[in-house]
């Protein structure tokens, strides 16, 4: 793991066997708001939704589903009727909430009143209701962690058992249960006391998310450009990190990513184009709403019949695609059009192909099936934003369609706007691209001459050195 933090934009890179296998991008007062805890009060109650909008103060007004309500838990696990969204909230009420899912595009963030507070092996939700462990647990190890959970909690408290709390003593995991009680209780004196809306608690994504690949990572060696961040990192980390991790200072005058040579990552995650080993590559395109992939076969023909070049290419497709979503933190619903196969065992083994290489993935990911059209379904739980949302904007040019007017299409909206110009002037002056002057003008000026003649004015023509089509009448006598 290469960190570099000591610039007021943090960066870190995951690289596995010299391949890279996730990008991590945090700018300066764009930091994620997900497992932040506000004190918001209810700006709006929508019944038809069943949810309310809430003020805490970070801008647009977040979302909060009735089914994230603590009284409403039990009933959705159950498939119960919920108590509805007018009787959990009313308008003007004052509310704890905590970010489950950043704002993204139109969307406001998602909130939930039912806050979680984590531990290195548990998440305590004070009003939780419920009592979960992970599914990687064995069935041994989920017993008696079941069992304990509901031995200790209080019926409204809720407690979830996280993967490396199996076979941990039992003191210890009482200790931490008592220490995450007494936090709540702290952040709700806090609350008590706080204007509406307020920040109650701030995670630090930046370590939060370090600390976590650390403790979840099989081991390695991370290296940082930055001596106090290391230190910050040190004291968050326990023993058992320290120990699978040889924590590094990189003291070069060669930027950190420089030196390890993946510099030229985030603008390779960016490319709307990634290239498979065989010659066949993706096309891959996101909107607000999904993701959409298109896998082509390229150069590649393969030695064998159609079919299993087909098959091929699309199993290495599908461990790209994986690998992909992690490096692009793509999320919400992901299609991804295959060349098309005719048997539904070959659609079967791509699918498999897929759900081995998301393992790794800590971002619960569902593979939903294919459809008629032979287009594969999944979802990716949505935290944070893509890594395109955090480095790039809006083409000022297109306005995000990824298209730009064309040389005719200037040229006659040029025409257009001359039309109109004021009928007492004898000169106009134009700036322009050489493309949209030779539309303009025509073969050897004759659209130029006939539309002076017809405007009854001179049009001057001079060349703008503008990197897209473009025009500006710059004078008008």
């Amino acid at each position: 793991m290469i960190v570099h933090s000591k610039c007021r934009e943090k960066r870190w890179v995951h690289r596995l066997h010299n391949e890279i296998i996730g990008l991590y991008t945090y700018p300066p007062g764009d930091e994620s708001l997900t497992g932040n805890i506000y004190l918001g009060k209810v700006d709006k109650v929508q019944k038809g939704l069943g949810a309310a909008f809430v003020d805490f103060g970070q801008g647009r007004n977040g979302y909060l589903h009735e089914k994230d309500f603590p009284q409403n838990v039990e009933a959705y696990q159950r498939e119960s009727d919920p108590t509805p969204i007018g009787k959990c909230v009313h308008e003007g009420q004052k509310i704890l909430v905590q970010v489950i899912k950043d704002e993204m595009g139109t969307k406001g963030a998602r909130l939930t009143a039912v806050i979680e507070m984590k531990g290195e092996h548990m998440v305590y939700m004070p009003k939780g209701h419920y009592v979960a462990v992970s599914k990687k647990v064995d069935d041994e190890n989920r017993k008696v962690l079941r069992r304990l959970g509901n031995e200790w909690k209080s019926p409204e408290e809720g407690i979830v058992m996280r993967t490396n709390a199996a076979g941990v003593k039992e003191a210890v995991l009482q200790e931490e249960l008592i220490h995450l009680r007494s936090l709540y209780e702290r952040l709700e004196n806090v609350s008590l006391r706080a204007k509406c809306p307020s920040l109650i608690s701030r995670q630090d994504t930046f370590y939060e998310d370090l600390h976590e690949h650390l403790k979840k990572g099989k081991g390695g060696k991370i290296v940082f450009d930055d001596y106090d961040s290391m230190l910050q990192a040190e004291e968050m980390s326990g023993e058992e990190i320290r120990v699978k991790w040889g924590f590094e200072l990189y003291q070069g005058h060669e930027n950190i990513f420089k030196y390890y040579r993946v510099h030229s990552a985030w603008e390779t995650a960016l490319r709307k184009i990634v290239w498979l080993g065989n010659g066949g590559f993706l096309v891959i395109e996101s909107t607000e709403a999904m993701t959409v992939v298109d896998v082509n076969s390229g150069k590649f023909t393969g030695k064998d019949n159609l079919e299993d070049t087909i098959l091929y290419t699309n199993k290495l497709a599908a461990k790209e695609m994986a690998k992909q979503l992690t490096i692009r933190n793509l999320s919400g619903m992901i299609l991804i059009d295959f060349i098309d196969m005719k048997k539904e065992s070959h659609r079967n083994e791509v699918m498999d192909s897929l759900s081995e290489a998301l393992i790794s993935d800590r971002q619960r990911t569902t593979i939903v099936g294919f459809t008629k059209l032979g287009i594969l379904e999944l979802t990716r739980k949505r935290t944070r934003l893509p890594l395109s949302a955090s480095l790039t904007r809006p083409c000022s040019v297109c306005h995000g369609t990824g298209r730009e007017m064309s040389p005719e299409s200037m040229a006659f909206q040029l025409e257009r706007e001359l039309w109109e110009c004021d009928g007492d002037a004898s000169q106009i002056e134009v700036e322009a691209t050489r493309e949209v002057t030779d539309v303009f003008s025509g073969k050897q000026g004759i659209h130029l001459h006939r539309l002076q003649k017809a405007l009854n004015k001179k049009i001057i023509m001079k060349e703008s050195t503008h990197n897209h089509p473009y025009y500006h009448i710059t004078k008008i006598i």
